[in-house]
């Protein structure tokens, strides 16, 4: 069943996490794009549209892979996938197969980055940070 019907910024969500690499066994019959016809490339994901709206913007945590950032991927949600079902996330990485495979299935932490805020992911110090100074006004 699905975590939501749409997620609002800020709102974080649990997620049952893949990973997807540029071979054609990973993406049939259509080759390494994504849902709109763009050639795949590091950030991108696949989603349930129903579960998390494509073209959101999102910061994954929790997973264990030297193929992709320590501590935190920003991402963009612009790929689906037939498996990719309710709470599943699909990450793409730009790796031989044989590599991708290793990532296996990893329940994942996915943050919704708002309008404004801003994602870094530079080794252990990725963050999100919305954007605010400090100030109230």
């Amino acid at each position: 069943m699905a975590a939501a019907a749409s997620v609002t910024p800020g709102e974080s969500i649990n997620l049952v996490a893949t990973a997807y690499g540029p071979s054609l066994k990973d993406n049939y019959p259509y080759g390494p794009v994504d849902y709109y016809g763009n050639p795949l490339k590091a950030g991108d994901v696949a989603v349930d549209p129903s579960v998390i709206p494509l073209g959101t913007r999102l910061y994954v945590t929790g997973y264990s892979s030297p193929l992709l950032p320590a501590g935190g991927l920003c991402a963009v949600a612009v790929d689906t996938g037939g498996a990719i079902k309710g709470d599943r996330i699909d990450l793409y990485i730009n790796a031989p197969d044989s590599q991708v495979s290793t990532f296996g299935i990893q329940n994942v932490k996915v943050t919704v980055v708002g309008a404004g805020a801003t994602c870094s992911s530079k080794g252990s110090n990725s963050s999100v940070s919305n954007g605010n100074s400090g100030s109230s006004n």
